[in-house]
């Protein structure tokens, strides 16, 4: 009887570090909740299809500060920033026509699509074309931290997209 006290205590225990140790909630429910003027207003004004296709990232690098939402025409761009000068851009352009840039390098996502990144002097910019969704995400992704650190964040937050 010992024994089965101490395997459940060990497995509550268990569940309730996992559960705690868990990022912040990036969903776009949880997101409206919390920024409701500077990101739900204009997210709402998209009819709910385009709602679901929004870039949004799973993971951050960093610890979110503030949140803003730009709508224009196509085009979404969704603002993540902290305290400091992390601060991670993300398009998404819906309707997209052949308006991918040209870039050098090439880099498979965990999903197998094919981005292109470009390495700039104060940010990475990484896009590519998701054909399920019919939309061309971007993201621009800029920190304070070292260059090989920086793109290697960059593909964390890209890899995070859904």
């Amino acid at each position: 009887m010992k024994v089965i006290k101490r395997l459940s205590v060990m497995i509550i225990s268990f569940v309730l570090l996992v559960g705690c140790s868990s990022g912040p909630d990036l969903s776009l429910s949880h997101l409206k909740e919390l920024y409701p003027e500077a990101f739900a207003t204009p997210i709402e004004a998209l009819p709910q299809e385009k709602q679901q296709k929004l870039g949004l990232p799973q993971e951050l690098p960093f610890e979110l500060q503030s949140l803003e939402a730009v709508v224009e025409g196509d085009e979404v761009e969704v603002i993540y920033q902290s305290e400091t000068t992390n601060k991670a851009l993300v398009r998404t352009i819906f309707n997209p026509g052949n308006d991918l840039e040209e870039s050098e390098l090439q880099i498979p996502l965990d999903s197998g699509i094919l981005a292109g990144v470009q390495e700039r002097e104060d940010h990475v910019f990484v896009e590519w074309y998701n054909g399920d969704k019919d939309v061309i995400y971007q993201l621009e992704y800029s920190s304070e931290a070292k260059k090989e650190e920086r793109l290697k964040q960059t593909m964390e937050i890209t890899n995070s997209i859904e």
